[in-house]
């Protein structure tokens, strides 16, 4: 392949081999061209696909559309997608998770114009915010790491402390100091994973206002 010039095979040095310049190429098994024309055609139906997209929020919006259903939307495609993996997310104090989940049920409330945001959740009957679900699932997963064999990797990483010094400044709040933090609020005795059933219904209970 030449950009500018005359076309010559190419010999690498090493294994002096020859490698012969042609005027065809391939890409996974796929002339060039029509592979660039292929990704070409497909950019262009994903541009048209998201604005479909966009506009599809008028399913939310329909009166016709049940609010168990939203429900379901909801839990099926919006909360799975946005918390995937966060059994192991250090959580700020402020995200972006709570206000695209009240995006979602503003959307599918209607036009409700300056409603906060408990207004909103009573209208659409929403008993859980997904922060407190993920917590809920962090600490489901802190328990389950807990009772594993002291030779699993997970166990060995729950336990392991990082050697040297930390950097000078405000430091990041780790897992382990959020999952700490939310069994203190919960008042969840310090052995209680143990105890699977038990556990499990602990972490369910509302947190205790200090």
């Amino acid at each position: 392949m030449c950009i500018d010039g005359e076309q010559q095979n190419l010999i690498v040095e090493q294994q002096r081999q020859e490698i012969k310049h042609c005027s065809k190429y391939k890409y996974l098994g796929m002339p060039l061209p029509t592979m660039v024309a292929l990704m070409r055609k497909l950019s262009a139906e994903t541009t048209t696909e998201d604005k479909q997209l966009d506009n599809s929020t008028f399913i939310l919006r329909a009166k016709a559309a049940s609010k168990q259903n939203k429900h379901k939307i909801y839990y099926s495609i919006v909360k799975s997608i946005i918390s995937y993996g966060s059994e192991v997310w250090s959580l700020k104090e402020k995200t972006l998770l709570e206000p695209t989940e009240m995006d979602f049920w503003r959307c599918a409330a209607g036009k409700l114009d300056r409603a906060r945001n408990e207004k909103i959740r009573n209208i659409m009957g929403v008993k859980h915010r997904i922060i407190e679900d993920i917590k809920i699932n962090q600490l489901r997963w802190y328990g389950h790491a807990q009772r594993m064999e002291e030779s699993r990797i997970p166990k060995k990483i729950l336990n392991w402390t990082s050697q040297g010094k930390r950097k000078r400044g405000r430091y990041r709040r780790s897992w382990r100091e959020g999952i700490d933090g939310d069994i203190r609020t919960r008042g969840i005795g310090e052995n209680l994973w143990t105890d699977r059933d038990q556990w499990r219904l602990e972490i369910r209970r509302r947190r205790r206002t200090l």
